[in-house]
């Protein structure tokens, strides 16, 4: 868990990834504590900077480890929340037909795809 190859993609809690040109635009530079921010939500985690993101784009893995390095929420004053704080579902109705298997719904997700993840935030340097 501690080998260089694993830390590349884990670094002990919670990431964001994003664009390189984008943190650079606001401040932010790889590793620094980061809060994302919308309506729905706050989640703190660590800022990986990368050129494979798409501009405009930030990508939070799901179900990351909160075990270690769950950093404090200036905004609410709480530990940084999870990967789904910013999340809510949206619901379609043809979600709500019942009996077949791509049509049917399951407590806390609706529907066949996760686009429900998707969400408007703000994304600003911790500290």
């Amino acid at each position: 868990m501690d080998n260089q190859i694993m830390l590349t993609l884990f670094r002990g809690g919670p990431v964001i990834w994003i664009n390189s040109d984008d943190a650079k635009e606001v401040g932010i530079k790889d590793n620094d504590w980061v809060e994302v921010i919308n309506r729905n939500g706050v989640i703190v985690a660590r800022a990986v900077t990368s050129i494979r993101i798409p501009r405009g784009t930030v990508i939070m893995y799901h179900a990351q480890e909160r075990t270690v390095n769950v950093g404090k929420s200036r905004l609410t004053n709480k530990p940084g929340g999870t990967h789904n704080s910013a999340t809510r579902v949206r619901v379609k109705p043809t979600h709500m037909i019942g009996g077949y298997a791509q049509l049917s719904w399951a407590i806390n997700y609706y529907g066949p795809v996760g686009t429900q993840r998707d969400e408007v935030v703000i994304v600003r340097r911790l500290g």
